[in-house]
């Protein structure tokens, strides 16, 4: 997986048989309907080594880059208000 480097890109890491992975989908949909960021979803269990980089130990875990550097991170469920502010 290819992650973009330039500009602000919202990345979600998850996996697919964890709950409250499956339960942000509806809210990332919203996200993705109200922003105009870039989002990219990460599978831990198949992308592992960037789940390594960024030091992803719980999931979901949500983490903001800009222009490749990663300036805020959230663990856990979030609402899509939530997500709009970290992407500030």
């Amino acid at each position: 997986m290819i992650i973009q480097q330039k500009g602000t890109v919202l990345l979600q890491f998850s996996a697919d048989w964890r709950a409250p992975c499956k339960a942000m989908e509806p809210t990332v949909e919203q996200f993705k309907e109200r922003s105009d960021v870039t989002y990219q979803k990460v599978n831990v269990d198949t992308d592992n080594k960037i789940a390594q980089k960024y030091r992803v130990r719980n999931i979901p875990c949500f983490i903001v880059l800009k222009d490749g550097i990663a300036v805020g991170r959230q663990v856990g469920t979030q609402s899509v208000d939530q997500l709009l502010e970290l992407v500030k």
